[in-house]
């Protein structure tokens, strides 16, 4: 274990110092770091219908954090993470939101889990002038016009998160042209943000790759029992089955559309995503393919640390949010160390730190990072599908254009 942790340690070194050469904030400002507390709040869906993805967040954050603090900190100043509940609800989430930043002294945002929240909190951010980046939220206007129509982008709001409209395009691409599907129903919940982009990007795309959608089966997303819904695509007889929802509902419909004997493929996207999907799924969801902005056996440098220490700290393998969590603390750690700040101005700060952000080039689990002008993902993409036994196995990695 002490040669993993220096590894860890030396990767972690390399992350925070990969852009220092051309801004470095010179021994002055790193002296003036020295004792001081870098503060951040992260707003997740700990509980509720997001509960699957969120505490995996967490515990990647958490860890980020413990292991910058362990080895020196930020130029010298720590971090300090305080993480609240939403409990999925969008109301509670810009309660939390405002909570936090009321606290005064907070440097910057993390979250929500879902796009449904950050219609209400990445707004209220904004208009705060607090920087904010999302770990998981992939939903159609999170990035640049944060979730509501505007002229000028949004300059605060940032995400780490690999959006639907690059994750399920990229998905369906990859698999018809391993398989070539004629036929496919879409099953989308029709009462959240996420899974209704879902949905729209699934029938805005694929036409392009010679797909009949032959039905669109809505349901809400506080549906308990699927066999009717389920019956209504099963029913069309589909090559493929499009799942666009959160939570155990695409585990639930695929346990019963292969009790309705449906032999077919499922693609989604990030809802697919994590090992409590894959694991409640079992053997039904094997071979269920998504789009995914992390794969557990990715051969970056950074990525090994990574699952080494989650591995070690939380006896588990971490999933695609657990790594996103993860380099969004990398991220701000990397911006904090360049931005020079004062620890006595905190709205300038605020704005030093997104000034620095727009310039993160570092090596995370996620790979190279970098933000696109939209304050968007630029990174390898990874198609995935379920092993039947609650992880993954890649079928095709996609570098970014």
């Amino acid at each position: 274990m002490r040669t993993v942790a220096r590894g860890i340690a030396i990767a972690l070194a390399v992350a925070l110092a990969a852009c220092g050469g051309a801004s470095s904030t010179g021994t002055n400002s790193s002296n003036s770091y020295q004792g001081k507390t870098i503060q951040l709040g992260a707003i997740l869906s700990i509980t509720g219908a997001g509960g699957v993805y969120g505490p995996s967040s967490q515990k990647g954050m958490d860890l980020a954090v413990e292991k910058i603090n362990g080895s020196g900190g930020v130029n010298g100043a720590k971090i300090s993470l305080d993480t609240k509940d939403d409990a999925s609800d969008k109301a509670q989430s810009a309660q939390v939101a405002q909570t936090l930043i009321q606290q005064g002294q907070l440097l910057a945002l993390l979250g929500p889990t879902l796009s449904n929240s950050a219609v209400a909190v990445h707004p209220l951010a904004e208009s705060f002038k607090i920087p904010i980046l999302a770990v998981s939220t992939t939903g159609i206007h999170i990035v640049p016009d944060c979730n509501y129509p505007k002229t000028d982008p949004c300059k605060y709001v940032f995400r780490d998160s690999l959006g639907e409209e690059t994750a399920i395009p990229t998905n369906i691409k990859v698999y018809s042209e391993a398989k070539h599907p004629k036929t496919g129903v879409l099953m989308v919940a029709n009462d959240d943000k996420f899974s209704s982009d879902g949905g729209k990007i699934v029938q805005n795309t694929v036409g392009s790759y010679g797909i009949q959608l032959l039905d669109t089966v809505q349901f809400s997303k506080t549906t308990a029992d699927f066999a009717t819904p389920v019956t209504k695509a099963v029913q069309k007889k589909p090559d493929v089955i499009f799942i666009t929802s959160l939570g155990g509902i695409p585990a639930k419909i695929m346990i019963e559309a292969r009790k309705q004997g449906f032999t077919g493929q499922f693609l989604g996207g990030n809802g697919f995503n994590t090992a409590v999907v894959s694991k409640q799924a079992g053997d039904a969801g094997k071979g269920a393919e998504s789009g995914s902005a992390w794969y557990i056996n990715n051969t970056f440098a950074s990525n090994a640390g990574f699952v080494q220490a989650y591995r070690a700290k939380y006896s588990a393998d971490p999933d695609q949010f657990a790594a996103q969590g993860y380099a969004a603390i990398l991220i701000l750690a990397d911006a904090a160390k360049r931005a020079n700040l004062t620890f006595s101005d905190t709205p300038g700060d605020r704005t030093k730190l997104r000034d620095a952000m727009e310039s993160v080039n570092i090596d995370t689990p996620l790979g190279r990072f970098q933000f696109t002008s939209n304050h968007d993902v630029k990174q390898t993409i990874w198609v995935i599908q379920m092993d039947g036994n609650g992880g993954f196995t890649l079928v095709k990695s996609v570098t970014p254009s």
